[in-house]
């Protein structure tokens, strides 16, 4: 990887300033790191005492920005990991808590563009969608693994599939291995005909993509530790791509800002629940017209920040 344009202009990038740095010489943990345009950005703002911490799944964006020039005092590690674990990549390095903690959950630019990583229908290519390809499982081994329920299940609830039953029947019963993004499309085209559009192709590949990674499930692992690892007055920013994870990201801001979970009914408080949270803004983020324009995969982004306000 030898240029930049490898990676996908990151996403919403002035916004994510303007919120997360409420310290210009705090600890801040970009946890999916991609191409290092956020926390480049983040870098250029912070002073000689601050710590920037990167992380991310994918072994090829640690080589890539360990081997790119950050224009900074600050210091700068990064670690190759999931993102649920970056409260261990934490203590590994000695920082005992951050002052903002970022996650961009979109797929990058560099990943979807390679061949290679399968993550796409729009190219010839094994089906591997894996985010770290050390990982045990490609997309093609998980669609051979998976019993016709299974599939069903996550075609619906990962892809939101009409008729998922059908769909997945379709795909264990198809007369030939399916090994390729050809393959899916030439199985699914015996059953449907040529008639699915491109937003159904796009829905299961990303249905498949969230089970090979176990994508919601490590956002929920991620969210129940954020609040520990924050300091007073943190932030938290979070972008996400579709409406499974934003519907995680606005329920468990939300929850966590509530003063009490007693049954209304209920004359007095008894939960003795704790405020962790503040939003910081009321409404998701979305990114103007003109990024949209300049960047038209940031187009179904929304950012969500919330600030730590118990200890």
């Amino acid at each position: 990887m030898s240029s930049a344009s490898g990676y996908h202009k990151p996403v919403l990038l002035n916004e994510v300033l303007q919120y997360l740095i409420v310290d210009r010489n705090g600890r801040y943990c970009d946890c999916t790191l991609g191409g290092g345009g956020h926390l480049r950005a983040i870098a250029l703002l912070t002073g000689p005492q601050a710590v920037l911490i990167g992380i991310d799944r994918d072994p090829d964006a640690i080589e890539w920005n360990r081997n790119s020039t950050y224009s900074t005092n600050s210091k700068v590690v990064f670690s190759q990991n999931v993102f649920s674990n970056f409260d261990i990549v934490l203590r590994e390095h000695g920082i005992d808590g951050v002052d903002g903690i970022l996650l961009d959950l979109g797929v990058s630019s560099f990943q979807i563009d390679n061949v290679k990583r399968g993550f796409t229908y729009m190219k010839e290519s094994e089906l591997d969608m894996r985010m770290n390809r050390g990982d045990q499982l490609s997309a093609t081994d998980w669609v051979s693994n998976a019993s016709s329920d299974e599939l069903a299940s996550v075609l619906e609830n990962y892809g939101e599939i009409r008729n998922p039953v059908r769909m997945a029947k379709a795909i264990k019963n198809c007369a030939f291995p399916v090994r390729t993004s050809s393959d899916l499309k030439n199985c699914l085209a015996s059953e449907y005909g040529h008639s699915l559009k491109p937003d159904i192709l796009a829905k299961i590949f990303q249905a498949l993509r969230i089970a090979v990674n176990d994508e919601l499930n490590e956002l929920k692992r991620f969210l129940g530790k954020v609040h520990g690892s924050l300091r007073e007055n943190g932030r938290l920013a979070i972008i996400s791509y579709h409406s499974l994870e934003d519907r995680i990201v606005k329920d468990f801001i939300r929850d966590a800002e509530q003063k009490c979970i007693c049954p209304k009914e209920q004359p007095y408080c008894t939960c003795k629940k704790v405020v962790q949270f503040k939003r910081i803004t009321k409404k998701a983020i979305r990114p103007t017209e003109e990024e949209i324009k300049q960047n038209p995969r940031s187009r179904s982004a929304r950012l969500r920040i919330a600030q730590k306000v118990h200890g």
